[in-house]
């Protein structure tokens, strides 16, 4: 068992780690180093399941489960297999399913109207701009069809809960809905419109802002977690 000193230590070690992977994989997407950027998206994710296993004293399984199935896309999204990249896709159609689920669980949501009200503006935003464009592939156009949906589920879940619940949750969540959004709208924007330039234009800020959403996933998790504990510690005292 770690003392609580030593998990302070581990915990901040393995942030520190994270982060300046980050910056490491930046300047290889700068030099095109493409051996190193490979390693990109699958060390980030094993970095926040050690880092949630440190950290969470409930080890929620759907955390490491939602996170594995993202671990997965990571192997075989970036493949020049046909196969391979319809398995990534699966395996990240899952891994948005049980996200937005995850969510909806540890949030306790039960009045799905505000979800419904703050999806609208999403998905209209997203189709509008579907439509405008000329560059997307036909065998991928209901693959982003798909994405867009679940991007707007997973921002009308930020957004009603921004409003419904400020006092009762962690913002750490509308961080992770804002950074979410914002990566899924510089993706979108350089496959569907910009294509032409080259990557260097679009995926250092892509990076940074994956690894950052999903960080702020993580301390989502774990600060949701800590209120659980509080409020299940004082009904029992009580």
């Amino acid at each position: 068992m770690l003392t609580k000193k030593n998990k302070a230590l581990l915990e901040n070690g393995t942030i520190l780690l994270l982060f300046s992977f980050v910056i490491i994989e930046v300047i290889a997407e700068l030099f095109s180093f493409k051996v190193i950027l490979f390693a990109y998206r699958p060390v980030v994710t094993i970095l926040l399941m050690g880092l949630y296993w440190i950290t969470s004293k409930e080890r929620n399984v759907l955390f490491f489960i939602t996170m594995f199935f993202l671990l997965v896309t990571s192997f075989f999204i970036l493949s020049d297999s046909k196969r391979a990249i319809i398995i990534g896709l699966i395996a990240f159609l899952a891994h948005r399913l049980l996200l937005i689920f995850f969510i909806i669980k540890l949030n306790k949501l039960k009045d799905f109207v505000p979800i419904l009200i703050g999806f609208i503006p999403f998905i209209f935003i997203f189709s509008y701009m579907l439509t405008l464009s000329d560059e997307i592939p036909e065998n991928s156009y209901y693959s982003l069809v798909i994405q867009n949906a679940l991007v707007s589920v997973l921002g009308g879940i930020v957004l009603s809960n921004y409003f419904m619940n400020q006092n009762e949750y962690t913002p750490w969540l509308w961080i992770f809905g804002v950074l979410s959004v914002a990566l899924y709208f510089t993706v979108f924007i350089e496959k569907c419109f910009l294509s032409n330039l080259p990557p260097t234009y679009f995926r250092p800020l892509a990076m940074i802002l994956y690894v950052t959403s999903y960080y702020s996933f993580y301390r989502f998790v774990i600060d949701t977690e800590m209120i659980h504990a509080k409020k299940e510690s004082i009904i029992v005292i009580q």
